[in-house]
């Protein structure tokens, strides 16, 4: 049975041995090098498990091919400087770890919020723009509801609470067991007939409106509508406050 290195030793010689073959000759050159390991033991799926350095690839830094990439490779025998006036170009393996070098090299990692965990190179938003524009275009909720639409809505539940009362109570056991739960069908009834009008706000960072539950409803200035992804204690507009109270008083020190 061959090993693993005899396997790669062979593959690397043939590719050494025949780089200037013609390309008409190559697929059938390759057909007979497969032949030849699968009589010594290697199953033809391991050309896409088995992993080497290609041989076109002097750099001990270049990532592992396939047997089965580095073939087709050679199958293919790219011409490079044909390639350059074609439409869709077709690049070799030297060519395309040169390009991932120097893109690399190029490219840093925009955040919109600082963290412990980022990678060597990363930029961050508010390093030369305070109003956070990317952020502020990418997450920023636009107000799709005023006030006046949150009422109207509010009313209609309370004209046709039936639905609602049957969406959202629970006449199961472990709510009768517990009436804390407030989730039997006339808790919910009584729970819409109590809706306040008072109690709808407009958040100052959405602008949507919302119906604060705060005993001391008229101060609620932020609604919690959305969870944090990160801090689940907290809404998005309530992080978005407090970020932005920071940088105020940031400046101000």
């Amino acid at each position: 049975m061959i090993t693993r290195q005899e396997i790669y030793d062979k593959v690397k010689a043939f590719i050494i041995d025949n780089k200037d073959a013609p390309t008409a000759w190559r697929s059938e050159l390759v057909h007979k090098l497969t032949d030849e390991l699968e009589a010594a033991g290697c199953d033809r799926a391991r050309y896409w498990t088995l992993t080497m350095r290609h041989p076109a690839l002097l750099r001990k830094s270049a990532e592992l091919f396939s047997i089965g990439d580095i073939l087709a490779d050679y199958i293919m025998n790219i011409d490079e400087i044909a390639e350059r006036s074609a439409e869709y170009p077709v690049h070799g393996p030297e060519r395309e770890f040169r390009e991932e070098v120097k893109r690399t090299a190029r490219e840093s990692l925009l955040r919109t919020e600082r963290g412990e965990d980022y990678e060597p190179g990363t930029v961050y938003e508010d390093t030369f723009n305070k109003s956070k524009p990317v952020e502020d275009a990418l997450f920023e909720p636009c107000p799709n509801m005023t006030a006046d639409e949150l009422r109207t809505e509010l009313a209609d539940i309370q004209r046709n609470s039936a639905d609602f009362v049957q969406r959202y109570a629970d006449g199961s056991a472990w709510n009768r067991r517990d009436s804390a739960k407030r989730r039997t069908p006339v808790d919910v009834r009584e729970a819409i007939m109590r809706l306040d009008m008072r109690r709808i706000r407009l958040c100052a960072v959405c602008g949507n409106a919302f119906y604060s539950h705060s005993p001391q409803y008229g101060r609620m200035k932020v609604c919690d509508v959305v969870a944090h992804l990160k801090r689940r204690d907290m809404s998005v507009c309530q992080v978005a406050r407090d970020n932005a109270l920071n940088l105020m008083r940031k400046r101000s020190a």
